[in-house]
């Protein structure tokens, strides 16, 4: 893809349990500065929070003050606009296998009666997998990047 336009942000945030909203909010005014939809901007919003949420607990274990980074970028070429997004850690890694039965899983509506249904971990995937066409991991040393792609139609933008 040429890249004939590009719109760019990226920025790290200290792992912690607010890590997310900030990184919510940041994206949030990213996507009202490059006329994203208010519908896909709030869908994108929350796979960056389950992500982010997913490093913190995850990938640190809980541990405040590591690095995750956001980055996104906008790729446009003469037929289409490309949204990528990473989340980045240099926490535990996750491996391909565990990655692909997260992301293939079926979202299972809790049931009050059954408390086998009400397990939390994996939904975040399962959502993230559901907006986004895309969902990558990749390893280089110590940085785990999770790369999200989502084409943006016309109606999703803005402008």
């Amino acid at each position: 893809m040429t890249n004939r336009g590009c719109s760019h942000f990226g920025r790290t945030y200290s792992s912690s349990l607010d890590a997310s909203r900030e990184a919510s909010e940041d994206l949030q005014h990213f996507c009202s500065r490059v006329g994203i939809s208010n519908e896909l901007a709030a869908q994108l919003e929350l796979c960056v929070v389950e992500m982010v949420n997913n490093a913190f607990i995850h990938a640190y274990k809980e541990q405040e003050g590591q690095p995750i980074e956001l980055q996104c970028e906008i790729q446009t070429d003469d037929s289409q606009s490309v949204l990528l997004m990473k989340i980045s850690d240099f926490g535990s890694l996750m491996s391909q296998q565990e990655l692909e039965r997260k992301l293939a899983n079926e979202f299972l509506e809790p049931d009050p009666e059954d408390e086998t249904t009400w397990a939390m971990s994996g939904r975040g995937f399962i959502i993230v997998s559901t907006l986004m066409d895309k969902v990558e991991l990749t390893s280089e040393q110590t940085k785990n990047t999770f790369l999200m792609v989502k084409a943006l139609e016309e109606q999703a933008l803005a402008v």
